[in-house]
């Protein structure tokens, strides 16, 4: 049996910027050498037309079937944290944005930076949520 040698950069193209992707533009001799020497391609892991996240992607690649296994990256983050996950657990993955005066969202990543401040406060109002998400579960399953 053949080996094989899969290797995948995750957003590796990313988005152009003055007509060139970081990618392409990126000292990598290595990367070219391997490239010569094997197959490379453009494919649609989900299915053409669909543009697929970093999580849907990986889960087509490996045989699984997004629209059937895919219920949302917040448990593979939660466990890419290292939090263990039970069944009936939920898991939320969310970005932090930046809106300007009016509410409208001018940076849908904060700038990716969050002060250890404002992570605070996220995180408790996260968790007064998380609180009253149990309260209405207790409730629900006492009717």
């Amino acid at each position: 049996m053949p080996s094989v040698l899969w290797i995948l950069f995750d957003g590796g193209g990313d988005r152009p910027r003055n007509g060139v992707t970081p990618f392409f533009i990126a000292l990598k001799p290595v990367i070219d050498r391997l490239a010569s020497l094997g197959s490379c391609g453009i494919m649609d892991p989900i299915s053409p037309g669909v543009r697929p996240g970093s999580d849907t992607s990986h889960l087509a690649l490996f045989g699984y079937d997004p629209y059937r296994y895919y219920t949302g990256r917040g448990a593979f983050e939660a466990l890419g944290a290292g939090v263990e996950l039970r069944p009936g657990d939920v898991a939320f993955r969310t970005n932090l944005a930046t809106i300007d005066a009016k509410g409208i969202v001018v940076d849908r990543r904060a700038g990716r930076y969050v002060a250890p401040e404002e992570a605070r406060e996220v995180e408790a109002i996260m968790a007064k949520i998380g609180e009253e998400v149990e309260k209405e579960v207790r409730r629900l399953r006492r009717v």
